[in-house]
């Protein structure tokens, strides 16, 4: 069940790696069956909202006291995990091994999506009607971030976007191209890259003149870095769960150095208000 969107912006300069640290990178599950269900799960806070929370929870008596990252949860066979710090020790070992089984969580991962066909429904797991609002709700947020940041914009500024985790090019054909005159795309499964690539062609869309898809990155995430100083904003939506969580920190103070003075990233993610997370072996 859809619980609730939110979207972040980390601007450049501010961006640290403690700020980064107080957002959990829980796995999200989908599974394509005659009733699909969807597991958000974001067990993170910002520091102010986490000292809110806990300052309630310390007036009821009835609360144990942990903190985000001692949320339980449980795998898709049902084996219990006191915490996320637990969960990753199984999944991708002590350091001694931890290498060689995150090599096999990431080629799982990329396995499932190989099976995937290349369509909206498809990459959006079964949940295609959903597009419609999602870009919406998104074009509205980013109206409003290029008018406060990038006032200049319409005055022949040159504004460039990478959209991470890109699937079929799905945000960047209905969104990012009409309002970045270059749009590079990142995306590690072949066959989604190859459709956004032909639905990117000149031939094959609207977006206004000068305006147009450039590279298509078939990189995975934890192994990109950008060309230093190439975008205005990185947009990531709906893949940064797929990385464990030393990966989830690493990338985005890689991706840093790709943003051009005053750029800024975009981080959309599904949310659960509960706290609890469930792993799906179907995924990784």
């Amino acid at each position: 069940m859809l619980d609730r969107l939110r979207l972040h912006v980390y601007p450049k300069e501010p961006l640290t790696c403690a700020k980064l640290t107080q957002y959990a990178s829980l796995k999200l599950e989908t599974k394509r069956r005659a009733k699909p269900t969807l597991h958000l799960l974001h067990v993170g806070r910002r520091k102010e909202k986490l000292r809110s929370a806990e300052a309630g929870a310390a007036a009821d008596p009835k609360h144990k006291e942990s903190s985000a990252m001692e949320v339980s949860g449980l795998d898709s066979d049902g084996k219990e995990f006191k915490n996320a710090e637990e969960m990753w020790r199984e999944q991708i070992g002590e350091d001694g091994e931890q290498q060689e089984k995150k090599t096999q969580w990431y080629r799982e991962g990329i396995s499932y999506w190989e099976g995937v066909e290349a369509s909206v429904d498809g990459v959006l797991g079964g949940f295609g009607n959903v597009n419609e609002v999602d870009i919406k709700g998104s074009e509205a947020f980013l109206q409003m971030l290029l008018s406060d940041r990038f006032p200049n914009a319409r005055n022949n500024q040159h504004l460039v976007a990478l959209d991470c985790g890109s699937g079929i090019g799905r945000i960047t054909k209905n969104l990012l191209i009409r309002y970045f005159n270059e749009v590079d795309l990142l995306e590690p499964v072949s066959h989604f890259l190859d459709a956004a690539r032909e639905s990117l062609a000149p031939e094959n869309h609207m977006a206004p003149d000068m305006h147009k898809a450039t590279n298509f990155f078939c990189v995975p995430l934890q192994d990109f870095t950008p060309e230093t100083g190439r975008y205005d904003v990185i947009w990531v939506q709906w893949c940064i769960g797929h990385l464990t969580d030393d990966d989830f920190v690493s990338f985005f103070k890689r991706a840093k150095v790709g943003l051009k003075p005053g750029g800024f990233f975009v981080l959309k993610e599904n949310i659960a208000r509960s706290g609890t997370f469930l792993l799906s072996h179907s995924l990784i």
